[in-house]
């Protein structure tokens, strides 16, 4: 039985993942320090930003204190809002897919994403008050692909339905990291091929993949 639905953010309801990735390189560059394309899609996507910049100075043999971290951080989050400041990120049917699975269950989000950066996006896009629980990279100590995000949104839901269970609930993914997260905090996923091709994410054994955002009211309406 599914009871609730766990959002991702980045890739699953933002399109603004080519966002990140400049606004990360544009820092590494600017310390640097390089990757490509595809180390960013296989290393970095699913990472929050302490752990992107954490591994890219390891890589390099870069020491870091946890207040050049911070400074790091705060820098990419400058170029980050610059880009999407004036315009709607949201994948095109993600705000009509939020709100009729709204209607339906008790929604959170589990992400890598600063809570600053998810508020503003909900806003732009009018999903303010569809959430019941955002949990954001400043929440939890370990990010993806380790469980804490998932278990963290988890008690928040559980503080309206003490009777939840992880495994009522239903991670919405769209990356490896991801669905090992949750799978490993006793979710099952549903996988949307937004970042990988869905071949890619079968192989970590979703219980689900869609194409899009576009297929989600369908397989919603297929689920309940």
């Amino acid at each position: 039985m599914i009871r609730a639905l766990v959002f991702d953010f980045n890739g699953v309801l933002a399109d603004d993942d080519p966002i990140h990735m400049q606004a990360f390189r544009r820092v590494a560059d600017e310390e640097g320090l390089s990757f490509t394309d595809e180390e960013y899609m296989e290393k970095y996507l699913p990472l929050n930003d302490r752990d992107c910049f954490k591994i890219l100075f390891a890589e390099h043999h870069r020491p870091l204190t946890l207040e050049q971290v911070n400074q790091l951080i705060d820098r990419k989050g400058v170029y980050y809002f610059r880009q999407i400041a004036e315009k709607n990120v949201l994948f095109e049917e993600a705000a009509a897919a939020v709100r009729a699975a709204a209607t339906r269950y008790p929604l959170a989000i589990a992400s890598g994403a600063r809570g600053t950066e998810i508020r503003h996006i909900l806003a732009q896009g009018g999903l303010d008050d569809c959430f019941s629980a955002i949990i954001s990279a400043e929440d939890v100590q370990f990010g993806k692909p380790h469980p804490e995000p998932f278990l963290r949104a988890h008690e928040k839901l559980k503080e309206t339905d003490g009777s939840l269970t992880p495994a009522e609930c239903v991670a919405i993914e769209d990356s490896i990291g991801g669905i090992q997260s949750a799978h490993d905090a006793g979710m099952r996923c549903l996988a949307i091929a937004h970042s990988y091709r869905s071949d890619r994410l079968r192989a970590a054994n979703p219980e689900w993949v869609i194409e899009s955002s576009g297929d989600f009211f369908p397989w919603l309406e297929k689920e309940v």
